[in-house]
């Protein structure tokens, strides 16, 4: 009897001593509250042993940039203990125009994820793909943004914004809209959406609860016996699919480059790179500049010695872990007539509709031409972090954007798509 009580004990400390407990913030409106997302997320790790502690903030209709402005978010963001925040536009707005999006979307995504990197030295922002509309957005279609007349169109817009914002602010990313598109195409029988078409049903939001498991956690959720009020055959169908999309393509979700401790942020003069530590906590730093050198250094200055596109990485001890982080730094010119050329961020690329050009500095634009050289007119529209170029009366192909910054000019290769 005796044997029999310690061997139970020993294995109910085992499962103790093994379970990961998560700290999640859910920041979003009625996607995240309609049939409690968070909480079926907690459920779902409960059966494999894991922990959910989570809080939610989620007003119907809110938007990323009222939760930027809102205390009862930033205070509970500020407490600095959690491993993930997760942040949710309103339905609609990732699809709007790219002019709406550059001045409502992306500033407040930036100033969310700032405050959550500032503020939690072991946490990361998660942006909450969502979907298109069962059958587009019909209200905005009317109004003439024929991209959302059908739920593909809404869709991949949606897609790409949310993965802009993730890829801009260096977070990762829930492919939720990802997931629902496979089983619309694969399982057209079941039912992913409310009456209205736009909110999730149990089943869509089942869809979404196993995939934020997956991306948290990451961990298959094949393994996941809850499995709510669906049928055997539903969640067995639907966590197929979330293992193919989201646990056998964590990279695709940025998690590999951004699910780390460890930040810096650089400052380019020339061939002259400022590079600053922004990591938490951390005692030591190995920088390896991607031109086989490294430093130790916690701020280290360094100058290249050709132009070139160079894969710089930091590796710290933050958070009882190792961890790297890895960003591309072009170095355009070596002379010192350019020292104050501006830091340039073109995107995305292959473009669909909008080419998008950060910032801080001036530029100004020489010409846009086709493979052919002929010349194209274009129209170049100040936005709040850059500029954009609409490029949605184009056709397919490649085209050649030539740009001046300071004194120097500049060729970029645009695939339109």
């Amino acid at each position: 009897m005796k044997k029999t009580l310690l061997f139970l004990f020993l294995i109910s400390f085992s499962f103790i001593f093994s379970q990961t407990v998560k700290r999640v913030f859910f920041v979003g409106n009625s996607y995240t509250y309609t049939n409690n997302l968070p909480e079926l997320v907690k459920l779902i790790a409960a059966s494999t042993g894991d922990g959910l502690a989570y809080e939610s903030h989620a007003i119907g209709g809110s938007r990323l940039k009222q939760h930027a402005q809102n205390p009862d978010v930033t205070s509970v963001i500020n407490q600095g203990n959690w491993d993930y925040v997760v942040l949710q536009e309103q339905s609609q707005i990732p699809s709007f125009p790219n002019s709406y999006i550059q001045n409502e979307m992306f500033p407040y995504a930036k100033q969310l994820a700032e405050l959550i990197k500032s503020t939690n030295a072991c946490g990361n922002p998660i942006f909450f793909m969502t979907w298109g509309y069962k059958s587009g957005d019909a209200t905005n279609c009317a109004n003439g943004n024929t991209a959302v007349c059908t739920y593909e169109g809404m869709d991949d817009l949606i897609s790409t914004r949310y993965t802009e914002m993730a890829s801009l602010n260096e977070s990762l990313i829930s492919p939720v809209g990802k997931v629902w598109r496979m089983i619309r195409q694969q399982h057209p029988e079941m039912e992913l959406y409310s009456s209205d078409g736009s909110h999730p049903s149990y089943l869509g939001s089942m869809a979404a609860a196993y995939t934020f498991y997956t991306l948290i956690f990451k961990k298959d959720p094949e393994l996941a016996s809850f499995n709510g009020n669906l049928t055997t055959m539903e969640s067995q169908a639907i966590k197929s699919i979330v293992k193919n999309i989201v646990f056998n393509g964590l990279d695709t979700w940025l998690v590999s480059t951004n699910d780390v401790p460890t930040r810096f942020t650089h400052t380019i003069s020339g061939n002259s790179v400022q590079f600053t530590n922004q990591t938490q906590n951390a005692t030591s730093f190995l920088w390896n500049f991607g031109d086989g050198t490294i430093s130790t250094l916690e701020n280290p200055q360094h100058t290249y010695t050709s132009t070139g596109n160079y894969q710089v990485s930091l590796t710290t001890n933050a958070c009882n872990k190792s961890s790297i982080k890895t960003k591309p730094v072009a170095i355009q010119t070596l002379g010192t007539k350019e020292q104050n050329i501006p830091s340039i961020h073109i995107y995305p690329n292959p473009v669909q509709d909008f080419i998008n050009i950060d910032t801080y500095g001036k530029i100004s634009m020489i010409s846009l031409t086709d493979a052919a050289g002929r010349m194209l007119r274009y129209k170049l529209e100040k936005t709040v972090s850059g500029y954009t170029i609409p490029l949605n009366h184009l056709s397919s192909g490649m085209y050649l954007l030539k740009y001046k910054a300071g004194e120097t000019e500049f060729t970029k290769k645009i695939l339109k798509k």
